[in-house]
């Protein structure tokens, strides 16, 4: 705000606008929509303000931190809203900005003063992992490489760790407010966001070794291993307050932490799938002892997915929730849906987790439109399974413990059939040598190429298919040519 009112080189017009414009979707104030009975016009006129200052003040030709911020902010709401393409270059512009302004160089080394290393460092971190999750969602080359992140982690400024969070509830809206659930709460506003850059470090191998040309299991095999201890090992580190587990909570009684705690599980949970499902639905990672493993893994994490966001639906509601989480809901339905094909009618557990989950990607696509295309698929999935769950009360099993994050056997915690679900993939080829891409791991091949998977990686990139044209897949059975 000081750099606001003094006109300050971290403010600028641009940067309050797009503020204003990434904000509005979650006001329900008519103020705010440039057509007040029409929703979808909500913060129209702040985009479409920032549009002009990009062209007015020559913005993408001189380069500056008010300008990184701003951009990285839209192109995440274009993403949200089902926009990729200008989400992906407002992205791109800024994650050029990030290079050509040195922030990948630490300020440390510098003659820089202690407020302007910090500014520095909080905004490469912050396009850093925009950048990682802009890659997951739409399965294109990252910018900002792990070996030119030569940026401390470490931060001078942590006075807001523990400031107490509550959630707004603004006095002029037409709808009734829910009262708060808790009492404030730290928000854990460094930590949290210094945990986010670690895990998307951890993102950025899974993806780089299980989702490129090349990858073969002999060479996976190893990794997987390594990067699921990576991946526990980032849990380890978590301090107690940290930690958060709503389907342990006794007498139903939950603890609320704050909305960015919640979505920094979810997104763990979601990387823990995006690891192992390769070894499911890929016929070249696949071999004869891996499989139940990570299915396994899978279904504990899904179910972890869908207890967290239900605890977040109780606390705060999904319309004000962001993108992000929406991404876990759907990755969680993609084992959910298999789940429940397989289960047979001897248990409903499965498919009660699936309606749960697609309950919520409906809410969360109030404040995201862009959630429209990831639950499109996973109905799509649901035809072609013939799994019709919208009739009949279910009883959802969440909060009454028994999700463990160690499963012993798999009587105790896996109870389909594993030929059904490994049937639900459609095998392919091995992919080419990746000597035959000149090693580039930045080049991706997709390697679920198919919709009928529910594709984890590059999922907003995918053009929906028609159900008359999956019926190669309804077996498990590649394609006739």
């Amino acid at each position: 705000m000081r750099n606001f009112l003094c006109n300050g080189p971290n403010c600028s017009r641009f940067l309050l606008n797009a503020i204003f414009a990434c904000s509005s979707k979650f006001s329900q104030r008519v103020e705010v929509r440039e057509d007040p009975a029409v929703p979808a016009t909500t913060g129209r006129h702040f985009f479409r303000r920032c549009d002009e200052l990009l062209a007015q003040d020559a913005l993408l030709i001189y380069p500056s931190l008010p300008s990184v911020i701003g951009l990285l902010l839209l192109g995440s709401t274009y993403n949200a809203r089902g926009e990729t393409s200008k989400g992906w270059l407002y992205t791109g512009y800024a994650l050029r900005m990030v290079y050509d302004l040195g922030l990948h160089i630490d300020p440390e080394k510098t003659n820089a003063g202690p407020e302007e290393v910090e500014v520095r460092r909080r905004v490469f971190w912050g396009a850093f992992i925009c950048d990682k999750l802009q890659r997951l969602y739409l399965g294109r080359p990252m910018v900002i490489h792990l070996r030119d992140a030569h940026v401390s982690r470490n931060f001078i400024d942590t006075i807001e760790e523990k400031e107490l969070w509550m959630p707004y509830n603004d006095p002029k809206s037409n709808i009734p407010q829910r009262p708060p659930l808790a009492p404030p709460s730290p928000i854990y506003s460094v930590s949290i966001f210094q945990h986010f850059y670690s895990l998307s470090k951890i993102m950025t191998r899974i993806i780089n070794r299980f989702y490129v040309v090349g990858a073969t299991f002999s060479n996976a095999k190893t990794s997987l291993q390594q990067v699921d201890d990576a991946l526990q090992a980032w849990r380890q580190s978590l301090t107690p307050e940290l930690h958060y587990e709503p389907w342990l909570s006794n007498n139903g009684l939950l603890h609320h932490p704050p909305p960015n705690l919640m979505n920094l599980h979810s997104i763990y949970h979601a990387l823990i799938i995006l690891l192992h499902r390769p070894f499911i639905s890929d016929g070249h990672l696949r071999s004869t002892t891996t499989p139940e493993l990570s299915w396994k893994r899978c279904t504990t994490a899904a179910k972890s997915i869908t207890s967290i966001s239900l605890a977040y639906q109780t606390a705060y509601t999904l319309t004000s929730a962001p993108y992000l989480l929406s991404y876990a809901n759907y990755v969680a339905c993609t084992i959910h849906v298999r789940n429940a094909a397989a289960e047979g009618n001897h248990s409903r557990e499965h498919s009660s987790l699936l309606v749960a989950s697609l309950s919520c990607l409906e809410e969360l696509s109030s404040a995201n439109p862009g959630v429209a295309k990831p639950a499109n698929i996973i109905r799509t999935l649901m035809a072609a399974k013939k799994l019709n769950l919208s009739t009949g009360k279910m009883e959802l099993p969440f909060f009454n413990g028994g999700i463990e994050e160690d499963l012993p056997t798999a009587q105790s915690v896996f109870s389909v059939d594993l030929s059904a679900i490994l049937s639900m993939f459609p095998t392919k080829n091995a992919a080419p040598n990746a000597e035959s891409n000149g090693g580039n791991s930045d080049d991706t091949s997709g390697l679920e190429l198919d919709l009928f998977e529910g594709p984890l990686y590059g999922l907003m990139n995918y053009s929906m298919m028609p159900l008359s044209d999956m019926s190669d897949f309804m077996v498990g059975t590649p394609p006739v040519p």
